[in-house]
């Protein structure tokens, strides 16, 4: 049987955003398939009685500066967002529904993590302009793009992948499961490597 992990991640989440290449880099160095699983991090919160760390100031404060110290540490760009904690649900929704074409649909969680955090001019995803702007500049269909974003399958599909987030245990993202081994977190990633190597 294929080794396999899931990411399940919202962009929502900047640690998410730091997550994303290492966990391509695992998947490469263990010859094991990563399946992405966009889930809305809000409905996971809220079901779990979690809360964002943001909330304890003293842990806000250490999170901004870690966060910062551990994009360097993997040479990946990072801006703070000022539409945090942004709208995420339409950019999700149209992720799940590019899951037909697994190509396309890891270039546009690529692009869509970038735009949210690694670019000086961040991306708000409620803005249906810049999302557009940001869809026509990196070739995707930004029509096409904005009905899967409003689409009732993918909405059903993203509340479905958020209920059995929570069914399976995740409480907050980035979220890995390895058969039904829980890892939380951009930093568990040498676990989960551990585990399918």
């Amino acid at each position: 049987m294929a080794k396999s992990f899931e990411f399940f991640f919202d962009y929502v989440s900047p640690t998410a955003y730091l997550a994303l290449p290492v966990a391509q880099g695992v998947a490469e160095r263990t010859s094991a398939t990563l399946v992405y699983r966009p889930m809305f991090l809000g409905g996971v919160m809220q079901a779990t009685g979690n809360r964002p760390p943001g909330m304890v100031p003293a842990k806000g404060a250490y999170m901004n500066r870690d966060i910062l110290r551990c994009a360097e540490h993997i040479r990946l760009p990072f801006h703070s967002n000022p539409a945090f904690p942004m709208n995420t649900l339409g950019l999700i929704r149209a992720t799940i529904g590019l899951e037909s074409d697994p190509g396309e649909q890891v270039r546009f969680i690529t692009t869509c993590f970038h735009a949210c955090w690694g670019q000086p001019d961040t991306l708000d995803p409620s803005d249906k302009a810049a999302v557009a702007a940001m869809c026509s500049a990196n070739g995707f269909d930004a029509n096409q793009i904005a009905a899967l974003a409003t689409s009732n399958a993918a909405k059903d599909k993203i509340r479905a992948n958020t209920e059995e987030a929570v069914a399976r245990g995740i409480f907050g993202a980035p979220s890995f499961l390895v058969g039904d081994e829980l890892f939380f977190g951009h930093d568990r990633l040498d676990y989960v490597e551990r585990m399918l190597a």
